[in-house]
């Protein structure tokens, strides 16, 4: 080979090589851009997912303070663990009177009975009444025990106890365990054209329109019946905080719906119309969980009873 020849041959060799470096420090050196994904826009407020949170200060939350949050999820399928922390109940006429209309020996937390008064300061809810609370694991044992005699009278044993067992879920296997659910009773003028229970009466269709703002969902929802698994619970409520039913709110989801949102993406924003922020995240739980917190935010956390922690905070309560 000539030296002109050799020449050439090592300027092309010499460009091949700088052209594979370059290449690998470009691949080395890219930072992946990440993605957002706006998951809902419903008046002024936004969701969005794909963002990281900002840094924050790491506080770790143990089991039972986990289990003590408001987001637990509860079926015949996926009840409460045994050794759940006890929820603290409050008697509703012993704590407020009639201010909430209450049957006697309603039980309910103190911030339910307490959000409830502020949402009852807006509509009385003059033709509403909370029937049912929270039962203790006994008095849904016996629960299930009355409806298997009363089915038993007309059924074989075993139908009877198929049937018991179906419509009154196992102790620990029903929302009515929690001290934030509830079951209500609309009395007053009927809308009979109405199919669904709460659009009848007036009080109903304001809760429909309103209870999200006091920070109260509508657990089973009619139109949600396949995602829920429930199509018989049409007046049964439950208080999950503002900022956790703002955001269902925002998302037109049930809770079904909005744990498996933060199971697949992790972390979730809100802005309101303002521009104020809200963060809820979420992470596996073994037994604790830690998530970065800013040091000026206010936040509260739960277990989901599905093996995850949420952690949700904000920083100006006001804006929600």
């Amino acid at each position: 080979m000539s030296a002109k020849n050799r020449v050439s041959l090592y300027l092309v060799l010499l460009a091949l090589t700088l052209m594979l470096a370059s290449s690998h420090l470009l691949r080395s050196d890219a930072v992946p851009v990440q993605a957002v994904l706006t998951l809902d826009c419903r008046e002024g407020y936004m969701l969005t997912a794909g963002e990281l949170p900002p840094e924050g200060v790491r506080r770790s939350f143990d089991r039972d303070a986990l289990f003590r949050g408001k987001l637990l999820y509860v079926s015949a399928e996926n009840p409460l663990p045994a050794d759940l922390p006890v929820q603290q109940s409050r008697d509703v006429r012993s704590l407020v009177g009639l201010y909430i209309p209450a049957a006697a020996h309603v039980s309910l937390s103190e911030e339910t009975i307490y959000a409830l008064c502020d949402l009852t300061a807006q509509n009385p809810l003059l033709s509403t009444w909370i029937m049912v609370g929270m039962r203790s694991p006994g008095e849904q044992a016996a629960l299930q025990k009355a409806a298997f005699a009363a089915y038993q009278a007309t059924l074989p044993v075993s139908e009877a106890l198929q049937k018991a067992t179906r419509d009154i879920p196992d102790s620990g296997g029903s929302e009515h365990q929690l001290a934030t659910s509830f079951d209500l009773r609309l009395d007053g003028a009927q809308d009979w054209s109405q199919p669904d229970p709460m659009a009848r009466t007036a009080d109903g269709r304001w809760l429909l329109d309103h209870g999200w703002e006091y920070g109260f969902i509508r657990r089973y929802p009619p139109e949600k019946a396949a995602l829920t698994g429930v199509a018989n619970e049409a007046l049964h409520w439950r208080f999950v905080g503002r900022l956790h039913a703002l955001v269902m709110h925002a998302a037109d989801w049930c809770l079904e719906e909005y744990l498996q949102a933060l199971h697949a993406y992790g972390a979730l924003r809100l802005q309101t119309p303002s521009g104020a922020d809200a963060w809820i995240l979420c992470q596996p739980l073994t037994d604790a969980a830690a998530f970065p917190i800013p040091q000026e935010a206010e936040w509260e956390v739960s277990a989901d009873n599905q093996g995850w922690a949420v952690c949700a905070y904000w920083m100006d309560q006001s804006s929600f």
